[in-house]
């Protein structure tokens, strides 16, 4: 009896077909490190023709940048209050369609988001410090140059490789 049940098993086992399964691609750390590197090329040669293409200069009025992360963790070392209306109203800024991140540029009183739309639209949002909030005073809107996004070679090989893999499962 032993015997008839281990050979059933066996032959349970030996009938089914094998199923291979392909480990999924993944970029390695190294392309990781270089799509970093060209975003934040890209995002700085976005905001350059914005400055340009609008006539501002950060530089030379003392304005200090700020990214998105930074504002966020300003907000979580200050409390991180929940009705925050003085974070609130710089964050709601940050909520647009955009190529590249938005980034504020702030001094006293005083601030800029700058950030361009999907269509190269570049947009410069002024914004004034009135009570405890952020107000909007002025937006520029222009047409901006044409800033190329360049595809790494690790990048169209794994997603090359990823569409394989998900064709074949």
């Amino acid at each position: 009896m032993r015997k008839i049940l281990i050979f059933i098993f066996l032959f349970h086992f030996m009938a089914l077909p094998l199923t291979v399964h392909a480990e999924l691609p993944r970029l390695s750390a190294e392309c990781l490190k270089k799509m970093n590197i060209r975003n934040e090329q890209y995002e700085q040669s976005v905001i350059k023709d914005i400055m340009k293409t609008l006539n501002l200069d950060m530089n030379n009025n003392r304005f200090l940048e700020i990214k998105e992360k930074s504002l966020e963790a300003a907000h979580l070392i200050y409390g991180g209050k929940e009705k925050d209306p003085y974070y609130h109203s710089l964050h709601k800024q940050f909520m647009v369609a955009s190529r590249g991140r938005p980034r504020l540029f702030i001094k006293h009183g005083e601030a800029y988001v700058l950030y361009r739309k999907p269509d190269d639209t570049n947009v410069a949002v002024y914004l004034k410090l009135a009570d405890s909030k952020w107000e909007v005073k002025n937006t520029k809107i222009k047409k901006g140059n044409h800033v190329r996004y360049k595809i790494l070679k690790c990048e169209s090989e794994y997603l090359k490789k990823k569409n394989e893999y998900q064709n074949v499962k």
